[in-house]
C-alpha cells in the first residue's frame, strides 16, 4: 500500500486498485491546490501499470465522500477573474481528465456527502455506487453560493443524466439522497455499506468504460437537446449555470468545459457570490 499524505492506494491481487481519500487533520476531503496534486501524483503512474485492471476511489470520512472546495478560499476572493481561482480550477480540471483518461474502468465509492466538487470527482469516474448510510447526499448546491460548478459539473451532469434532469439539480442546487439518486441516474446501485467497496470492485472488474467515455466527451447528440431548459432572465449564478448547460452539451467536453471555467470566474468574488458565502458561514456559527 501506498500513502501520500491524504491519499492511500492499494492495488488488490485481482488488479483493481483502491484509492482512498483522508485529509489529515480535517473532517472532510476538500479539493484544496494541494490534495488535487496528490491525487495527480496517484493517478499519473496508476495509469502507466499494467497489472491495475481498475480503480475505485473511495473515502476514509465517516458520512463524507468529497466535501467539494475550500469555501474559505473561495471567500476570500474579493473581485472576479482572480488569476489563483483559475490556478485552482484549471488544475483541477487537468487532473480530472487524467481521471477520466486511465486505461480501465472506474468507479467512486460514495457512502456520504458527494456535493460540488466532491460530485464533480465523481461524475468524473464511469461508475458511481452508493452505500445506505443515510449521511448519502449528492449533488451540485454552488448557486445557493452564488457560484456555477466549477470542475465540470455543468458539462458531465447533463450527459449522464439528460438535460431536463441536470437543470433541475443545477438550477436549484437541491441535493438528493441515494434511493433518489438511483432512480435518476446518477448513481448506477444503492447497496449495504458494508458491501459498497466489494460492489465497486465487481462494478470495474466486470465492466467496460468506453461507450460512456465517448458519449462524456461528445457533443450531446441533437435529438437529446431540442427541449432545452429555460434560462433566467436575471444575471445570477443559476442564469450562469443555464447558460453553460444549454451552450456547452452543443460543444465537444474540452470547449464545453472552458465555456464553464470563466462563466465561473466570473461569479468567484461577485457581490453576490461573497455575500451568500458569507451568509453561508454565519448560518454555521448559530
Amino acid at each position: 500500500m501506498a500513502d501520500t499524505g491524504s491519499i492511500q492506494l492499494a492495488v488488490h491481487p485481482d488488479g483493481v486498485a483502491v484509492l482512498t481519500l483522508d485529509q489529515p487533520d480535517s473532517r472532510a476531503n476538500l479539493l484544496s491546490k494541494s490534495l488535487w496534486a496528490e491525487l495527480e501524483a496517484a493517478l499519473l503512474p496508476l495509469a502507466d501499470r499494467p497489472d491495475v485492471k481498475g480503480l475505485v476511489v473511495a473515502s476514509a470520512k465517516p458520512g463524507v465522500f468529497i466535501a467539494g472546495a475550500d469555501l474559505r478560499f473561495l471567500a476570500s476572493v474579493q473581485t472576479p477573474n482572480d488569476p489563483a481561482v483559475r490556478d485552482l480550477i484549471e488544475y483541477g480540471l487537468r487532473v480530472l481528465d487524467v481521471l477520466e483518461s486511465v486505461p480501465f474502468p472506474t468507479c467512486a465509492a460514495i457512502d456520504g456527502a458527494a456535493l460540488g466538487g466532491g460530485l464533480e470527482v465523481a461524475l468524473a469516474c464511469d461508475y458511481r455506487v452508493a452505500g445506505t448510510n443515510p449521511r448519502v447526499e449528492l449533488g451540485l448546491p454552488e448557486v445557493k453560493l452564488g457560484l456555477i460548478p466549477g470542475w465540470g459539473g455543468t458539462q458531465r451532469l447533463p450527459r449522464v443524466l439528460g438535460l431536463e434532469r441536470a437543470a433541475d439539480l443545477l438550477a436549484t442546487g437541491r441535493t438528493v439522497k441515494a434511493e433518489e439518486a438511483k432512480s435518476l441516474g446518477l448513481v448506477r446501485d444503492v447497496v449495504p455499506s458494508e458491501e459498497l467497496l466489494a460492489a465497486c470492485v465487481g462494478t470495474v472488474g466486470a465492466t467496460a468504460p468506453a461507450h460512456i467515455r465517448a458519449w462524456k466527451r461528445n457533443p450531446v447528440p441533437e435529438a437529446d437537446r431540442r427541449s432545452k431548459p429555460a434560462v433566467p432572465s436575471e444575471p445570477n449564478a443559476a442564469r450562469e449555470a443555464m447558460l453553460c448547460l444549454v451552450r456547452g452539451v452543443e460543444l465537444p467536453l474540452a470547449d464545453a468545459l472552458a465555456l464553464e471555467t470563466e462563466a465561473f470566474l466570473r461569479l468567484a468574488g461577485s457581490d453576490e457570490s461573497r455575500q451568500l458565502i458569507g451568509e453561508f458561514f454565519a448560518s454555521k456559527k448559530k
